[in-house]
């Protein structure tokens, strides 16, 4: 699998993976190496053009971190889905602080990348073996192609060419994907692809499928106190409904949760469940009050 340069991992993700939050820290460090995949271009055309609809070509399922999931590579080790559309200002505000990390994301893809906000992102850090890549899908509220670009002949595949993020594979459409060659290709295969195709769905199917889906998802298999880990955050009935969900979680945390359940009262849930089903911790809050659910402990 292709592997993306440190510079573009450090200027694009703003450390996006060394993931600090809601009193738990998760600690991924994500360096690609130089990727040094030829680029058999034949000399395409340069097209500058804002908008060519003609490129727009992607229509996938794009509304939930199992979608995304569905439509990456095997071996992503941590994933984050947002969907800023469905969020209150509030949630949407906090999604986009530097708080949440994924906030630097947002703004540099509504900067730097696409010139236009992000309505729903999705962020994967892939790891295969020694390879390391990264895929991100996004919408955006006013579709364009206005960057630098050259297309790859017979294909709708455009080849970036700004300096940061030189030869960086783009398609456009819902979702658009933006990844290292090799992942890009990967995922065109796995969207039409005649045979069934293995993705990192198949690696947390069985953990999402305890949770519901949530405008803020996040999956990570890189953590210290579970197996994996799940983290969503949504609305319910007017109130902030936050999920955790665990697999093989450890004696230390399921100590954790239970005590907190027990205090659960006090601290102004108006909701606090804690499920185990085999080996799987299920643990959903709800309160009126968006940052009592984001401060509970997870871990």
């Amino acid at each position: 699998m292709c592997s993306m340069n440190q510079q573009l991992a450090y200027k694009l993700l703003a450390a996006f993976l060394v993931f600090t939050m809601l009193g738990s820290v998760f600690a991924y460090f994500f360096i690609g190496a130089k990727d040094n995949t030829t680029q058999q271009t034949n000399n395409p055309n340069t097209d500058l053009g804002k908008y060519d609809p003609s490129l727009w070509t992607i229509n996938q399922p794009f509304y939930s971190i199992s979608d995304s999931l569905k439509m990456t590579p095997p071996g992503a080790e941590v994933a984050y889905y947002v969907d800023l559309e469905s969020m209150t200002p509030q949630m949407m505000q906090w999604t986009r602080s530097e708080s949440t990390m994924i906030g630097g994301l947002i703004q540099e893809v509504d900067t730097k990348l696409y010139k236009s906000n992000a309505t729903k992102l999705y962020y994967a850090g892939i790891r295969e073996g020694n390879n390391s890549s990264l895929l991100l899908l996004s919408t955006m509220m006013t579709q364009n192609n206005d960057f630098e670009y050259i297309v790859v002949p017979d294909t709708n595949i455009l080849v970036r060419q700004e300096k940061d993020i030189y030869g960086m594979y783009n398609i456009m459409g819902t979702p658009v994907i933006f990844a290292p060659p090799q992942t890009a290709e990967n995922v065109l295969e796995i969207i039409y692809g005649q045979n069934k195709t293995n993705t990192s769905y198949d690696q947390y199917e069985r953990l999402i499928s305890k949770v519901e889906p949530a405008p803020f998802q996040i999956v990570n298999s890189n953590i210290t106190f579970a197996r994996q880990f799940y983290f969503g955050v949504g609305i319910v009935n007017g109130s902030y409904e936050r999920t955790t969900a665990y697999l093989d979680a450890n004696s230390t945390v399921l100590r954790k949760l239970n005590q907190s359940k027990a205090n659960s009262t006090q601290k102004g849930f108006e909701q606090y469940q804690v499920n185990q089903s085999g080996n799987y911790t299920v643990v959903k809050i709800v309160s009126p009050e968006l940052f009592t659910v984001l401060n509970e402990e997870t871990s």
